[in-house]
């Protein structure tokens, strides 16, 4: 925790010294001229590295990849109508894009460990074998090879919990109970699924927080069925509402990517203003 205040701390400071160098004079001139673009890009940036679930799991040779390939779109057509005396500016410009990058994937790299012992804590609180998506690849494979090899039914279920609200007030405290409940009301959420889930059924769940279920030997309507047993099961132990969807081998899908779009396009829109539910659950 003390890693995450001191990246957090840096990342602020960083910040504020971007904006502060137009304001250093020498003589009647600024030490560097930044345009306006630049800040904007830099804000743009590190939010959205560190608040977008694509981005936040990304390596920071994938973000400076990323980031990069755009600030020199932007460059390039700065310069094309400047001038290349503005050159050397768009160097320094460069550097700082990459400093904020990197901060913004410590950011990263630190809020994963703070999720990685709360779900660890929630894990050991509510036991059971969900796995993350990105660690189950192996024994996908290996049930999607049985199936195309044998002709045999398989089937996925989508299941995607209510989000949780907090107080506004008390904007600290509301983000870590957040933060906590979330964690626990997975995993709780996860020891049900075990629960109902067939030996052989794989559960995991992504970095949405969506759960999925692949049924190997499963016709579609019977793992509908198990959704609904899990559903009410939910709505039962914890007073929360559970959205989910099925899709099904070979008939709607040929590939695992495929099978959870199509279970996610069959997942209704939840009102958000709905969802405090789960909290008292």
């Amino acid at each position: 925790m003390n890693e995450l205040k001191k990246t957090f701390a840096l990342l602020l400071m960083f910040i504020l010294i971007v904006f502060t160098l137009e304001q250093i004079k020498v003589g009647d001139e600024s030490f560097i001229y930044f345009p306006s673009h630049f800040y904007f890009l830099v804000v743009f940036a590190v939010l959205t590295s560190v608040s977008v679930p694509n981005l936040r799991w990304m390596s920071f040779g994938a973000l400076l990849t990323f980031w990069g390939s755009i600030f020199v779109l932007i460059a390039y057509l700065y310069l094309l109508r400047q001038g290349m005396g503005y050159l050397q500016v768009t160097v320094i410009e460069a550097v700082f894009l990459s400093v904020a990058i990197w901060i913004a994937y410590q950011l990263n790299v630190q809020m994963s460990a703070s999720e990685s012992i709360m779900a660890a804590l929630a894990s050991s609180t509510y036991p059971n074998h969900t796995l993350e998506l990105a660690n189950a690849t192996p024994q996908v494979e290996i049930e999607m090879n049985r199936s195309r090899r044998h002709s045999r039914p398989l089937s996925l279920v989508i299941l995607s919990p209510e989000k949780i609200q907090t107080d506004p007030s008390q904007k600290a405290y509301s983000t870590l109970r957040e933060d906590l409940l979330r964690q626990f009301i997975h995993a709780r959420i996860g020891q049900v699924i075990a629960i109902h889930a067939r030996e052989t059924d794989i559960i995991m769940r992504d970095h949405e927080g969506k759960f999925i279920l692949l049924c190997p030997e499963t016709q579609r309507e019977s793992s509908a069925l198990m959704a609904q047993r899990i559903q009410a099961a939910i709505d039962e132990t914890m007073g929360a509402a559970m959205a989910w969807s099925v899709s099904s081998f070979p008939d709607e899908a040929l590939t695992f990517d495929e099978l959870v779009q199509k279970a996610k396009q069959g997942l209704p829109d939840v009102d958000t203003t709905a969802q405090a539910a789960l909290v008292e659950g």
